[in-house]
Formats: structure tokens, sequence, C-alpha cells
């Protein structure tokens, strides 16, 4: 199991709580694949951003709202929308807010020209993340001039420094650039240098053809994006890169000239009908146009990105295996884009049938295997009445809670996840907080059930009581937790090894309105009481990872 780029963190906490395991296999490097990570980009000043967002929430694993700008004076203004990072926190994908810079050229020069001026400008960025619980920043400072190369890489070098202890992301947008050219908009980033700092690097492989361009073109020709991509993995670590794609054009007035006015998808449609319009798609960029003459007699040519284009830049991506696809920006799209989108291949795409071997086990009900330490776990700790089959390949993907990026499996009922960090240790295996996932995402966090209960308030002859979250666990619930626990060695299951598998209890018992079933809610699980079940099966765990997937769009 390989994983990305991997920052020690001070996890003393999370390693006391989450599994473990004794000695295991160490995984082999080629078992792990790259996931594509699904990043949109969100505006505050559209509306139709806002509508896309939450149709579209759950085909995102990350989102990047535009909610700051950087000033001239060196301070941050506060552009965070309410309702949209509601949205945002209740679909439970990784929110990286955009900040990008309101002044460039000299004047951004100005702004961090001496490394106290970085360190007072990170700091302020360190603020907005803690104080949000966001999962990092994304950077998006343009229109730098090459001679402050170093600075900025300086600047974000010390950004990682702050944020990466954190257990936070560190991801950057940075001009396409197809060789080392000398170029004015592009010069001041160092690919190489920027790709050992940040975790994820957005390239922005778009306005080839651009508003001031004087000729009409394709916004992003895929030949071009190609080359762009070339280069870029000769610098960054591919699962490192997510190639930006454009779901807007340009519309050119050919009389009057540039600056092309951008159009979203929806404004394309109504200029289809223009007296004379004629339309077509090129192949070779793989990029729709549009031609027609306005009520002024002004001749226009269009340019813009359909469904087509995307299919034609996912293959590439997928092609390349690189880290996933960022789209600029959510509320411009071809609604048929999300079906592209649905269309990718994830880890959760059944792979081809082998023959098992002591080392991997393939699973015909769910056409997925394990492999090396992840089997080695799964086997010694309850296997399928435990954690179900396996619904993934292993792939790379983000901490939602830590914020980094690990290799990661998940089934029925929970996700694996790789620390190379902890290797030699118990802790080299860890499992997902699904459960404290699953009520997030359900907004029940805020609810009667969740809220912390006195120590008096139940008999401690059949329950009990944990102070660290104030809550009971009794009954049927106390006997299935204090039974079931990951392998530590000890002589039986021990309240360590439980609390290892499952966590704290994080809510009372309660009737599941949905599924009218006594249940309870624990960091690592959710427990489920069916009293028509048979001994020992009354007890059963939700399954948590199959919930995360169908989130995901992965499965159905």
């Amino acid at each position: 199991m390989t994983a990305l780029r991997t920052r020690s963190l001070t996890l003393t906490l999370l390693a006391a709580l989450v599994a473990a395991l004794l000695p295991i296999t160490s995984p082999a490097p080629a078992a792990a694949r790259t996931a594509n990570l699904r990043w949109g980009y969100y505006v505050t000043y559209d509306p139709t951003s806002l509508a896309s967002l939450k149709a579209h929430i759950g085909e995102l694993d990350a989102v990047s709202p535009y909610f700051y700008q950087f000033n001239g004076n060196g301070s941050l203004t506060d552009l965070t929308q309410a309702d949209a990072l509601t949205v945002m926190r209740q679909a439970g994908v990784l929110i990286v807010p955009m900040i990008k810079n309101q002044v460039q050229g000299n004047d951004f020069h100005n702004a961090l020209a001496t490394p106290a001026q970085r360190d007072a400008v990170v700091q302020e960025m360190v603020n907005l993340v803690t104080a949000n619980g966001y999962a990092g920043v994304n950077i998006d400072f343009e229109g730098v001039n090459p001679s402050d190369g170093p600075t900025l890489t300086d600047f974000m070098q010390r950004l990682a420094a702050r944020l990466h202890p954190l257990g936070k992301l560190v991801t950057q947008a940075v001009p396409a650039r197809a060789s080392n050219a000398p170029s004015t908009w592009a010069g001041a980033f160092d690919y190489a240098a920027l790709g050992a700092i940040d975790d994820y690097v957005v390239i922005m492989a778009y306005d080839f053809h651009w508003q001031n361009d004087p000729t009409p073109g394709p916004i992003a020709p895929l030949p071009w994006v190609q080359s762009v991509v070339d280069y870029a993995k000769t610098l960054i670590p591919a699962p490192d890169i997510l190639l930006g794609m454009p779901l807007y054009g340009y519309n050119w007035d050919l009389k009057s000239g540039p600056p092309a006015a951008a159009v979203r998808f929806d404004q394309t449609t109504p200029l289809l009908g223009q007296p004379g319009a004629t339309s077509g798609y090129d192949p070779t960029a793989q990029a729709p146009w549009i031609q027609y003459t306005d009520s002024a007699g002004h001749p226009h040519a269009v340019w813009y990105d359909n469904a087509g284009s995307l299919h034609a830049a996912l293959g590439l991506m997928q092609s390349e295996n690189i880290g996933g696809f960022a789209l600029w920006r959510l509320g411009q799209e071809d609604p048929l884009d999300w079906t592209e989108i649905a269309n990718i291949a994830t880890p959760a795409t059944r792979i081809s049938p082998f023959t098992t071997t002591p080392d991997r086990a393939y699973f015909s009900v769910s056409g997925h295997s394990l492999a090396y330490g992840f089997k080695s776990f799964w086997e010694a700790n309850g296997a399928l009445s435990v954690f179900g089959y396996p619904m993934t390949e292993e792939f790379s993907e983000a901490n939602v809670d830590a914020g980094q990026v690990y290799t990661v499996q998940y089934l029925e009922r929970q996700r694996f996840e790789y620390h190379p960090e902890f290797k030699g240790t118990p802790y080299e295996v860890e499992l997902g907080r699904l459960g404290a996932q699953s009520a997030q995402t359900q907004n029940l966090l805020g609810t009667a059930p969740f809220q912390a209960v006195s120590s008096t308030a139940a008999s401690t002859a059949s329950c009990d009581y944990f102070a660290v979250t104030s809550h009971w666990v009794c009954g049927a619930f106390r006997d299935y937790w204090r039974s079931h626990g990951l392998s530590f060695g000890d002589p039986s299951t021990t309240y360590r090894e439980s609390l290892a598998l499952f966590g704290y209890p994080i809510s009372q018992q309660f009737t599941d309105p949905t599924t009218g079933l006594v249940t309870q809610f624990f960091e690592r699980a959710v427990f489920e009481y069916h009293p028509t079940n048979p001994d020992p099966y009354k007890v059963e765990l939700r399954l948590l990872g199959d919930d995360v997937l169908h989130a995901k769009g992965w499965i159905r």
C-alpha cells in the first residue's frame, strides 16, 4: 500500500483510540492505486454556483469555496457564505477554501517582501483554518512577477511548516505550462519546488485562448492539455496533480474585438437560436463552437466546453493516472457533465477475478480483494462478521479529520487506513471514525440522543458510563461492546481492545425513526438491535462503509 507523501503528525490521542494490530506483514508498494479526487470550486457571487453545489455536492470529494481574498496590506477579506458552508459540512466533503490575491505584480511583491510579512500572513491563514475546522487551504495567487518566484515558494514552505503539523492540507492552483520556457504569467511557479511542498497542485489547464486573445479558439484544446500534463508529471508526483478543467466559454465579438465575454453553458443554448447561427464540434480540440451575427450586425465566435469536452479531459486524467480533477467552477457546467463524472471508474469498480494466494484474496461476492497488511488485519480482527466484505480496492484518500492523505480501503462496515509513520507499531492500520462522520453528515450531533447525560442517569448493574463522552452503554449493546475488540494479544477481550474497535459512545440508545431499530452511535460504529434475529445476531453493525460509498456515488 503506497500512500501519497505523508507527514508525521502528533496523533497521540488518536492513536490511543484507533484500531491497532500486533506486527503485520508490511504491504506491497504496488498494491495501492490512485483514486480520482473530485474537486470543485465554488463562488459566492453567482447564485448558479450555490444551486449547483446543493444539487451535486454528493458527487464531489472536496470543495474549494472562494471565501477569502488576500489584500495588499497583508490582511484577508472574509467572504464566507453561511448557507453554502452548511451544505458542505452536512455532506462531509473536504472544505479547502480558496484564498485569492487581490493585488498582483509589484503590489503583490510589496505585500510579501519580507519574511516577517510572510509569517504574518501565514499566521492569519492558520488562524482561519483552525477556527473554522477547514481541511486546509487552496492558494490561488496569480499575476506574480517571475522574479518573485523564490518569494512565492518560500511563502508556501512557511505555510506548509505551520499547517502540516496540524494535519491540514496545503494545496495550490498554478498556471498551466508545457515547458520551462520563460513565461511572464507562469514564470514565478517552480513546479518542482511547489510539488515537493504542496499536497495537491491544481494545474489551471485552461485559457489557452483567453478573454483578451484577438483570435477566438478553444479554451482547453486537448492536445495542449496533454502537453501540460506531460510536462507537469516530470516535476510533480502524478498522484499530487489535479487537472483543472473549465466549465465555461468565451464569446468574441469579431467586429468590436476583445475582451471576449465569459459565458456559462446555459448561456450558450440561446445563441444557437440566433438567425443564421451555425455550430459544430472540433474533434481535435474536443470543444464545441458557435458562430452567429447579433442584432447590431456584429459577427461572433463562441468557444466553450460541454460534456463531450469533459469526457475527453476525464479520459486523459485517468490514462495519465494523476490525482484527480478540479472544476472551475460550479454553476457554469453542462448538466450532462455530472453523468460523465458519475461514469468515472472508481476504486469501487469491480476487478477481474483471480486465484486467491496467501498474500491476496479475491471475494466474488463484492468483486474486490484484500492484500498483505489489510488482509492480515481483517483476518485477525473479526473478518466478515466485524468488517464485512471489501467494497473497494486500495486507493489514496484524504482523512477528513486529519487532513492528510493515506492509503485506504473501504469495507461494508469500515474504512482501513494505512499509516506508514507507525510502521512496526500496533497502529500501522487504523480504522475510520465512520460513526462520528455519519452522525455529522446526518446533522444528528445537535439532537437529544447526542447530548451529554449525567453519570447517575442509569444503573451500573447493566450499564457502563463513559465519562470521556458522557454517555451510557447498556444491556445488549454493552455486552456486544465488551465482547468484541481488536486483537492486542490480551488474554481475553479487554476494554482497550473494544475501545480500539468501536471508540467511545457518542449518543445514548434511541429508536431510529428511519429504520425503527434501537440504535446507538459510537465513534467508529453504529450498533443496531434486531429483536427478531437469533442469538448471537441481535446486535448488528450498520454498513457505514457502504453508506460512505453510496454518498460518493461509487455504488448504487
